[in-house]
């Protein structure tokens, strides 16, 4: 008879351990919360003139990583600075598309946004729809000096569609008496959310 052969607790401990080893770490968006842009239109330059609205349309999903509770926005930004030639929205690191993100909220400005207040946890995922008119300024915390501006156009070098989370979205009115959504960032520099977007040219 053959008689099964057993190892010793701590061999089999120090097998596993090795084999874990082996595995490696999770990668980027299995740790951090994910966003991703599963279709959005227009996506052609030729479809936008700022200062003229545009009907804007994007289906979004995120993968949470944690509890959180905030805002996801869909967001038109325009730059006079940074062309979409200029950062890789499409590369396979996205860490690297989130940081890109970063850099775009922070050098430009909104033509248009759409805020979807969400709650989430480790694991959840959520499909999210976004409708905006895009072509109209509307102010972030980033360029909220140009509140006042109303419909004037933008000299836009880079135009882009960006998906990232807004940890606060407030009321303000305007001297006009207007109400408008306030939008403040969370910038993947500062937060585990990895952010997407969609360049969209001059």
């Amino acid at each position: 008879m053959i008689r099964p052969r057993f190892l010793p607790p701590f061999v089999s401990c120090a097998l596993v351990t090795a084999f874990a080893g082996c595995l490696g770490e999770p990668g980027i968006e299995e740790r951090w919360t994910l966003l991703e842009i599963v279709d959005a239109q227009p996506t052609e330059a030729g479809s936008y003139a700022p200062g003229t609205p545009t009907p804007v349309t994007m289906n979004a999903r995120i993968t949470y990583r944690e509890v959180l509770t905030g805002h996801l926005v869909a967001d038109l930004r325009a730059t006079s600075t940074i062309t979409p030639a200029d950062v890789a929205l499409d590369a396979d690191d996205p860490r690297a598309v989130a940081l890109d993100v970063d850099r775009i909220l922070q050098d430009s400005v909104s033509l248009g946004a759409d805020a979807v207040a969400i709650t989430g946890w480790d694991h959840l995922r959520q499909e999210i729809s976004f409708g905006f008119d895009g072509g109209l300024l509307a102010p972030t915390e980033a360029d909220s000096s140009i509140a006042s501006a109303g419909s004037a156009p933008v000299n836009a070098t880079g135009l882009f569609l960006l998906l990232y989370f807004a940890d606060d979205v407030e009321e303000v009115e305007l001297d006009s008496g207007e109400e408008i959504e306030v939008i403040h960032p969370a910038l993947s520099a500062d937060v585990d959310i990895l952010s997407t977007g969609i360049g969209i040219g001059p």
